[in-house]
């Protein structure tokens, strides 16, 4: 049976890394390790909430890095055969472990590389989406990469062979958002033999301040980065996905940041694509935009919100 690691990593959330262990420990079966990063939490470090009577190992950092590198810190210390990455304030379903070992231990066949498992996201105790990643759509199309580009996956969906992870790099630290986006798609660019879970395996806590919801001009930023480095190397028929990506980067960019920065992302997508998609937008924008470009189409998007109430858009049918 391969081993298996968890790896939690940690900055102030406090109360929820005890609820986050606690659910992994409810189950009737115990991964091989448990190993939680302290990012150098200032106000309630690690320690103070997982005492001592929880099998858990802890390294604390003297300085705070960013999940990234915390997460390299922990698969270079971790020893099972796989790791699995999870977020201090999210939760495991009971029966996480033992559907996780099974998919990695088959009966007739060879391990796989990486086992996918679907999400339920939570905000407040209410449930949000039942399945947040939309795996099912990899039963139609099993093209892993095309799936990577066009559908973030958190790290909580994943439990890697390690050393697939270590063979890539793992995680690149030049990133400070969007640096799951950028995994992934690197893991799915090795071709990798992967089984897909379809029921939701852990929850994802929806809270204010939460650090990608808060920071959505930062994500954008990083999208624009992983395009313009994988662009070489990903294959010419995932440019167009992958433009769609980074012309929606550029959205966020005009409305949050600086049309300059929006331009960059938009001309980034046409050397990609073009894109043509422009998916979440409304009929009269995605016209304009394949017409006269994205940034005419902001331009004029923008005016629109200026003239118009908020109240009067939602009743406008978007297309």
């Amino acid at each position: 049976m391969p081993s298996l690691s968890v790896l939690v990593t940690y900055y102030n959330e406090g109360v929820l890394l005890r609820e986050c262990l606690d659910s992994l420990l409810d189950g009737s079966d115990l991964p091989d390790e448990i190993l939680v990063y302290d990012d150098a939490s200032p106000d309630i470090p690690a320690r103070e909430v997982i005492g001592n009577d929880l099998p858990v190992h802890i390294i604390r950092g003297e300085e705070n890095v960013g999940p990234s590198r915390g997460r390299n810190r922990l698969l270079d210390t971790a020893s099972g055969d796989y790791v699995h990455f999870h977020d201090a304030d999210d939760l495991f379903e009971p029966e996480w472990y033992c559907r996780v070992q099974t998919a990695l231990a088959p009966p007739d066949a060879e391990s796989p590389d990486l086992v996918l498992t679907e999400i339920t996201s939570k905000r407040a105790g209410d449930v949000v989406a039942r399945h947040v990643v939309g795996f099912s759509q990899l039963q139609d199309d099993t093209d892993l990469l095309r799936f990577c580009v066009q559908h973030p996956i958190l790290p909580v969906c994943g439990t890697y062979r390690r050393s697939l992870l270590n063979s890539i790099g793992g995680y690149r630290t030049d990133l400070w958002q969007a640096e799951d986006y950028d995994l992934h798609i690197r893991l799915a660019l090795q071709n990798p033999d992967y089984t897909c879970i379809q029921e939701p395996m852990a929850t994802i806590r929806l809270r204010p301040g939460g650090r990608s919801r808060s920071n959505r001009d930062e994500v954008a930023r990083s999208i624009v980065q992983i395009g313009e480095s994988l662009r070489e190397e990903l294959p010419q028929s995932y440019h167009n996905q992958l433009a769609e990506k980074v012309a929606w980067a550029g959205s966020l960019l005009y409305r949050h940041a600086t049309p300059s920065e929006a331009k960059r992302a938009f001309d980034l997508a046409y050397e990609l694509g073009p894109p043509n998609e422009f998916q979440g937008k409304h009929g009269g924008y995605r016209l304009l935009a394949r017409t006269a470009g994205p940034l005419a189409a902001e331009k004029v998007s923008d005016l629109y919100r200026q003239l118009l109430p908020e109240g009067i858009r939602r009743l406008v049918p978007r297309g």
